[in-house]
């Protein structure tokens, strides 16, 4: 990456800069998603699976507000270090490897733990639906929203990461995670604060405790290092397109 030099060097790092700025916001808009939440779905799980959504989405709302104080607060070390015209190619790079990570595009590792969810060992009784014994695309969602919630940095599922646009939909006794369809059990590999990650999912009443009381078998192990690997499906945009906006503009707000 060629270095900025003089006072007409701002124009050369502008759009580079507004660029990591379009992809960091687009991690504001980080979520989990499913196509289709079953009509056949267990009352109760659904209930409660909608209200920890709705819990979790709460919280999302307070971490957004100050990543966009982060956001602005870089933007002047940007504007600093423009003025000084020192360091910005270091910058940009440092902003870009960050970018990648938090997309997905590089595999990661750190702490964390796995978290195995299978099909429950029962047989069906008379008046039970089979349904209920099953593993569904919306436990799988309440399971990530969960660990998002708890402070999780990188997620994946069978081998399929999590990131913006990941989708979760139900075919037939199979899920399909980004397109990309995976069997039962399904194992997370999370990484996080361990203590944050195990405390969230232990909580009484919780998501694990709502999955076991539904008679599935539900496996959490802390592990000192767990890799996460680089999503393999990447997320097209088919309509939505960049608003490119003034980079002064932008702090000014």
């Amino acid at each position: 990456m060629a270095t900025v030099m003089g006072a007409k060097g701002s124009d050369r790092w502008l759009l580079p800069l507004s660029a990591i700025l379009l992809v960091m916001g687009g991690l504001l808009g980080l979520q989990v998603h499913t196509q289709s939440l079953r009509p056949r779905m267990e009352i109760g799980r659904r209930t409660s699976a909608l209200g920890e959504m709705l819990r979790s989405n709460q919280t999302q709302v307070e971490t957004y507000k100050k990543e966009i104080g982060d956001l602005r607060t870089r933007l002047a070390k940007y504007e600093t270090t423009a003025t000084k015209d020192e360091g910005m190619s270091k910058l940009i790079t440092q902003e870009l490897q960050a970018s990648r990570a938090a997309l997905g595009l590089v595999p990661l590792k750190g702490p964390g733990l796995t978290l195995e969810i299978g099909d429950s060992t029962l047989s069906p009784i008379k008046g039970l639906d089979v349904e209920a014994l099953l593993v569904h695309d919306y436990d799988l969602i309440q399971v990530t929203n969960e660990l998002w919630a708890d402070g999780a940095e990188a997620i994946a599922v069978n081998g399929q990461r999590v990131v913006l646009g990941s989708s979760f939909y139900c075919a037939g006794r199979l899920i399909q995670v980004n397109g990309v369809t995976i069997p039962a059990p399904f194992v997370f590999t999370v990484i996080g604060n361990v203590d944050n990650l195990m405390s969230g999912l232990s909580v009484r009443n919780g998501v694990l405790d709502q999955l076991k009381g539904s008679g599935l078998r539900v496996k959490l192990t802390r592990v000192e290092e767990v890799e996460v690997p680089a999503i393999s499906v990447a997320p097209k945009l088919r309509f939505a397109r960049p608003v490119v906006k003034d980079v002064a503009q932008e702090v000014a707000q």
